[in-house]
């Protein structure tokens, strides 16, 4: 698959934040109670764990719809209780009451880390499809001879000339984009808000903060469960935002 640059070293570099972020908490709470360097291992992993799948499952809910106190709450209830619980179901009794005076203190520290994911993810730091707020008209349109008709990607054999028309659809990753077509999909560093904005409004419409669709690729729309979804001429189904709803509705007219 051809691609203009690869995510793979920033995920690397957030990883490896996290995994030092969370041995050092371990070690330094571990300390306390003179845990074993493999105990202090353990919990540490464990801490990564928990922030990387918490952090994972609330930014896929969001996709879903989960409002956000709720994805907060879950987020905060799940770094803080699971490493205990797993501590307290390896330590015997006795060990657990020594390990019980140092609770409050990472429960404190645990409060500070959830502030910081909170913060960093209302920021746009911690959301990778953090993007601005979906327009809830289409915007106003430039003259038609200023919009694109094909989009150049690098990739690493070389130039690829992808003509608007054939864009299925472009999703956000991060920093860069999927410019998705079906003769394949290629990886770009942009925004989506550029994008929004120097596409032709009456083509590709922003369905969703990581969504932007080519209307005449549009097969179907279709309601499932509590959502909308777009089926695509290629059969790929996307969700649909209500924003993002309200905003195709306008562009199509009905």
């Amino acid at each position: 698959m051809p691609v203009e640059k690869s995510g793979k070293y920033k995920i690397t570099v957030t990883a490896g934040v996290v995994l030092l972020t969370a041995l050092l908490f371990a070690y330094l709470t571990g300390s306390i109670v003179y845990f074993t360097w493999y105990e202090i291992l353990a919990d540490g992993l464990i801490i990564a764990a928990c922030i990387t799948g918490l952090g994972l499952f609330t930014c896929k809910m969001d996709a879903y719809g989960m409002p956000s106190y709720v994805q907060n709450m879950i987020f905060c209830a799940g770094i803080t209780g699971i490493p205990l619980l797993a501590i307290y179901l390896y330590l015997d009794p006795e060990a657990f009451h020594v390990f019980v005076r140092i609770i409050p203190l990472r429960i404190f520290i645990f409060a500070l880390i959830c502030l910081i994911f909170l913060f960093a993810k209302k920021a746009g730091i911690a959301d990778k499809t953090n993007e601005p707020q979906l327009e809830k008209s289409v915007p106003k349109s430039l003259p038609s001879t200023e919009y694109p008709d094909k989009i150049v990607v690098r990739s690493r054999t070389g130039i690829k000339v992808i003509p608007v028309g054939d864009l299925l659809y472009i999703q956000a990753d991060g920093d860069y984009v999927w410019l998705v077509s079906e003769e394949g999909k290629w990886l770009k560093e942009e925004t989506m808000k550029h994008l929004q904005e120097t596409l032709s409004p009456s083509q590709f419409v922003r369905i969703h903060r990581s969504f932007i669709v080519n209307v005449s690729k549009i097969s179907r729309i279709e309601r499932y469960g509590q959502q909308q979804l777009i089926i695509l001429t290629n059969g790929k189904s996307v969700k649909i935002s209500a924003s993002g709803y309200r905003t195709l509705k306008e562009a199509l007219g009905f």
